[in-house]
């Protein structure tokens, strides 16, 4: 019996992460030493990550001379980009909202678990008029590392006294998938097949939404 389902923000709730692929990858050919040689491999390896992480992967993928402190500050331009009003609406994933009201109705709580900075997580749920239907919201920023580590789930397990085995995490990226399954919650996965991500690390694959719902009502 489910207890929770904890939605991952990016490529899940809104599909940002592809948008965020796309900005990414031309930030990184603009610093890197030799961009024609970069792959789609190699970017696809950076999908879900985030911090110091992400910092250090950019800086050995583009062998830029640049600082962390400077790559920090060009993601900032990408993030400010892809989380503008108008970049990230047309992109909700509003068949969510299926899965948050059988949630209600079945009395499951409902959080959600994002590396991104909290200002952003708000700013898309309240403008995606989802934001009353989750318990919890936690951000990776609260952290001091980041997923494929599972001191987020673990977070939000312990903040609604939830047990991982009761819990289910919607996730895409392989990094998310990790931090959850590490954390002892079943994973369902949303399927992305523009980007080379590993997925099957997860429980489930599910290719919409209504997958995601008729998945959770088998585990029910």
């Amino acid at each position: 019996m489910i207890k929770l389902i904890v939605f991952d923000m990016d490529g899940v709730i809104v599909d940002t992460e592809y948008l965020d692929f796309q900005l990414q990858q031309a930030y990184i050919k603009e610093i890197a030493k030799e961009p024609s040689k970069l792959t789609h491999e190699d970017f696809s390896r950076l999908v879900g990550r985030s911090g110091v992480d992400l910092f250090r992967r950019i800086k050995q993928l583009s062998q830029t001379s640049l600082s962390f402190e400077e790559i920090e500050q060009g993601l900032q331009k990408v993030e400010a980009e892809k989380y503008c009003k108008e970049s990230y609406l047309p992109l909700f994933r509003k068949d969510i909202i299926a899965i948050l009201e059988y949630a209600k109705a079945h009395h499951i709580a409902l959080a959600v678990a994002s590396s991104t900075q909290k200002k952003y997580i708000l700013d898309i749920l309240l403008n995606c008029e989802i934001r009353d239907y989750f318990d919890v919201i936690v951000s990776g920023e609260d952290f001091e590392a980041s997923k494929p580590d599972p001191a987020i789930y673990l977070s939000v397990l312990n903040q609604l006294s939830v047990p991982g085995h009761q819990a289910l995490a919607v996730e895409d990226s392989p990094s998310g998938i990790a931090a959850a399954k590490n954390a002892g919650l079943k994973t369902v996965a949303y399927e992305e097949k523009r980007m080379a991500v590993d997925q099957k690390q997860a429980d489930y694959i599910a290719e919409d939404m209504q997958d995601v719902l008729e998945y959770i009502k088998r585990l029910n």
